[in-house]
């Protein structure tokens, strides 16, 4: 039967059941005409399905729902240690994160030999299996409260700092002598020990990124000989600048490793316009590397491998700028795809763009006038008059199945399959707010994304073109939530790397590479904790957090997300299908890391790190809140799944604890380690001949460190009676003029000679509630500051239309612009539709989960 006879037949039967139900309800009617024979009535029914087949009828809704296939991933694989479980002691007696359930890094550590199918044991994987039979030695931890006796000794009933971490033995034979070296016997067998001096293991070892390194450290000190920790310590000393220990052993000697990673004569590959030019060297880091350390003997680079990440989540996309050499701006998910429609979401703040008079692209730093990384006078940068304009299709286009951004071409890159999908039109959520100092901590931080998809019409399926799963509450698990986030960060200007990092340049292709980190689902809340120094903050800030947001933290919390990071989805593994993810939230915006530093660490500029930590929550846009809306946008039906969840409409936080003028900073560097404390904020303060009264971002070669930061120190040198701050390095310090006098002003030269002692931090981390920090969306291009710099709201592109924050709503109409702009006392429903906000049985004002018709 063809299509259009099926179609007449359904309607013939539909309307024959219509008329049959009518027929049966009238009992006493009389019998009907003779013209209603069923050969008449059949004709009627067919012309009213003609009728209604030429006029359109209505035919139901496609819904959004899961692919039989989402959140399934195509490639890659998950990290050694997604499984682990992490910990650091509030009082820091565990020196860093550690890992508590040591059996998860087995998986990590695989002898050579075992390679090569022969029965040897990694050292790691020995010292793991000794330490999980007779635990660690029993070290008592002195900050523990009651620890100590009247002369300072330690109590037989002193805990260990591990204590309920790992298994505790007190059967170690440990030197008594005054030149007391540790432990003699410990709990390390001795095939695991001659296994942990061997040259290959040492350099493994010190391989791992930091919370593994910093465990199996702790292991080695804590259960093997001296003869074997001392080996570890002193290249751990060395790589900090230090000169090693005398070793407990003198008759031991240890040949460091003879293997050199990064040759001295490397023929770098040319980045010096910040485009990569063919180099086809690949390299299997850290995204990104945490350290680069140059040995005479030896180079030793933090490792893991980027291919784990390659077409692994083929529903994260790449938003891009068009143009001759497209450059990643945030990331975008695919939450559906043909044969259905293509359902592309992604932060809001993610689609504005800076501009000049003549409609051409320029950096967000030209559109942020009154912040210290400004470069709006730079004309030639600039032009003139620049602005912040909503982007279209002409500016931007999404690209699939990228894995490494830029312009390395798939025959180098390894990359499958790469798909164009051209943007039709942009549709940002209605109640994001973009007049200034709102964006992203106004929430509703969300935008869909309609595409040309006839690239993917019938090859989506072939491509393996996986969207993710949707959200619902029967996914969850129960107890605590942890998910993957994945995406792409802007790499730091070749120049800049060329310039304060150079060992980072044979690894400067890595900076391109997506990579992925487990995270901990978490409340929104600022930090509690001093993560410099253990123990719980005196000053704890406690800012605002919008509604229908989540919050997550990189579970070693040695990450901080930054520019090109939006937009990336936080996913978490279903319940009953744990091998598919769905979204959890999109990445909305951070306020500031606790540390970021990258350049050399010692004086010799042998040695690099790039330091990133971070206890403040990355902020995401909960997608649950928002899928009616963006079902809507695409003519699509969506089943709400039961009551609205209070997430979506209850922030976190205190909307008044903001813009404090006596605020204090979070201890967060290596020169914060002398006393001070969280001390007070100096506002105003100069810096670099400009003036300002809050705390800033700084930027250095066009590299914008993501630490709002303020001095808390008076300075020697003053204008109009304020303090001028010299231009230094961040990780800099100056010395006090009275080294016994630690509230001394600072010495305002540079060059001046003092005790290392005496030499104190010039800017330090502003804690959440400090003017000048706010929740920023790191876009690409570095433009973490699009809606800071918006004095007179979003510019129309193409149109003379005053932007929305130049219009109050009750000078133009009152209550007639509220409704059409559905702004306070209008809101928009779970559907996106406006109406006025309704009192709630226990008489609070709220929007309904659905307007009244």
């Amino acid at each position: 039967m063809s299509n259009i006879y099926k179609h007449f037949y359904t309607l013939f039967i539909k309307e024959k059941e219509k008329l049959d139900r009518r027929i049966s309800q009238r009992q006493d009617a009389s019998p009907a005409p003779a013209f209603q024979t069923p050969l008449a009535v059949g004709a009627a029914l067919l012309g009213l399905g003609v009728s209604s087949l030429l006029l359109g009828a209505s035919e139901p809704k496609q819904k959004l729902e899961d692919h039989p296939m989402c959140g399934i991933t195509t490639g890659g694989r998950a990290e050694c240690y997604f499984d682990c479980e992490v910990f650091a002691s509030i009082d820091a007696s565990t020196s860093s994160q550690i890992v508590t359930n040591l059996e998860c890094l087995n998986d990590c550590f695989v002898s050579q030999n075992i390679r090569k199918r022969q029965q040897t044991k990694h050292c790691v994987n020995s010292l793991i299996s000794d330490v999980l039979e007779d635990g660690i030695c029993y070290f008592a931890n002195f900050t523990a409260p009651g620890c100590l006796d009247d002369n300072f000794n330690p109590l037989p009933s002193c805990p260990s700092s591990y204590e309920g971490i790992f298994k505790i033995s007190r059967d170690c034979t440990e030197d008594d002598s005054l030149n007391f070296c540790g432990i003699i016997q410990g709990t390390c067998s001795p095939e695991t020990e001659e296994l942990l001096r061997k040259t290959e293991c040492v350099q493994e070892v010190f391989e791992q990124p930091g919370f593994i390194l910093n465990t199996i450290q702790q292991l080695i000190q804590f259960s093997c000989s001296s003869t074997t920790s001392d080996i570890y310590t002193n290249l751990q000393q060395k790589a900090n600048g230090f000169p090693p220990s005398a070793p407990c052993d003198p008759d031991y000697v240890y040949e460091y490793p003879d293997t050199t990673d990064i040759p001295e004569n490397l023929d770098y590959p040319d980045y010096s316009n910040g485009v990569r030019r063919g180099s086809n060297r690949t390299t299997n880091r850290l995204s990104p590397a945490q350290s680069v350390l140059q040995f005479p003997e030896f180079t030793i680079i933090t490792q893991l491998n980027y291919e784990n990440t390659r077409h692994r989540y083929p529903w994260v996309c790449s938003l891009r700028s068009t143009g001759s050499s497209p450059e990643h701006l945030c990331a975008v998910t695919l939450l559906s795809v043909p044969p259905k429609p293509t359902v592309v979401v992604g932060a809001a703040h993610c689609t504005y763009i800076c501009k000049n008079d003549n409609e051409k692209a320029i950096p967000v730093c030209c559109c942020a006038p009154n912040e210290v990384e400004s470069c709006v006078d730079d004309k030639t940068k600039c032009g003139d008059n620049p602005k912040v304009f909503e982007m279209t299709g002409d500016d931007v286009e999404i690209l699939c199945g990228e894995w490494e951004t830029g312009d390395t071409p798939m025959v180098l890159s390894g990359e499958k399959y790469n798909v164009l999908l051209p943007i039709k039109e942009i549709v940002r959520h209605p109640n994001f707010n973009t007049t200034q100092g709102a964006g992203p901590i106004g929430g509703s931080d969300i935008a869909i994304f309609k595409v040309d998809d006839i690239s993917i019409q019938k090859k989506a399926s072939s491509l393996r073109l996986n969207p993710i799963c949707l959200p619902t509450k029967q996914k969850q698990t129960a107890g605590k939530q942890t998910g993957i986030h994945t995406g792409w960060s802007k790499p730091p200007p070749f120049h800049f790397v060329e310039d304060q990092a150079a060992g980072y340049l044979p690894l400067y292709r890595d900076f391109f590479k997506q990579w992925h980190y487990k995270m901990d689902i978490d409340t929104c809340r600022d930090p509690l904790l001093n993560g410099l120094f253990g123990g719980f903050l005196d000053f704890p800030s406690d800012s605002y957090y919008p509604p229908a947001t989540v919050c997550a933290k990189d579970f070693s919390r040695q990450s901080c997300f930054s520019t090109g990071d939006s937009g990336s989805p936080l996913m978490v593994r279903e319940k009953t299908r744990p091998m598919r993810f769905y979204a959890e939230g999109i990445l909305s915006f951070v306020k500031g890391c606790d540390v970021f530093t990258f350049g050399a660490i010692d004086a010799n500029e042998t040695k690099w790190q790039l330091n990133q930590q971070s206890q403040n929550p990355s902020t995401y846009t909960k997608l649950s809140c928002f899928l009616p809306w963006v079902a809507k946008q695409y003519d699509l039906d969506y089943k709400v799944d039961g009551p609205t969840d209070p997430a979506c409409v209850e922030s976190q936080g205190d909307p008044l604890d903001k813009e404090k003028s006596n605020c204090t900073i979070t201890p967060s560097g290596l020169l914060d380690v002398f006393p001070g404390g969280e001390r007070q904020c100096i506002f105003p303060f100069h810096y670099n001949n400009k003036t300002y009264e809050e705390c800033v971002l700084f930027d250095e070669s066009g590299f914008v460190y993501p630490v709002f930061r303020c001095p808390t120190r008076e300075i020697t040198s003053k204008k109009d009676g304020i303090n001028s701050y010299p231009s230094i390095e961040l990780t800099e310090g100056l010395c006090l003029t009275d080294p016994n006098d630690q509230n001394s002003p600072l010495d305002a030269d540079p060059e001046a000679i003092c005790n290392p002692f005496a030499v104190r931090p010039v800017f330090q981390q502003c804690k959440n509630n400090c003017p000048g920090v706010r929740a920023f969306g790191v876009i690409g291009g570095g433009a973490i500051l699009a809606f800071a710099g918006i004095a007179s709201g979003v510019q129309l592109l193409g149109t003379g239309a005053v932007g929305l924050g130049a219009i109050g709503v009750a000078g133009f109409g009152g209550n007639a612009v509220a409704e059409m702009m559905c702004v306070t006392p209008y809101c928009r429903d779970r559907a996106g539709a406006c109406c006025l906000i309704q009192p709630t049985p226990n008489n609070f004002l709220a929007c309904p989960d659905i307007c009244p018709v």
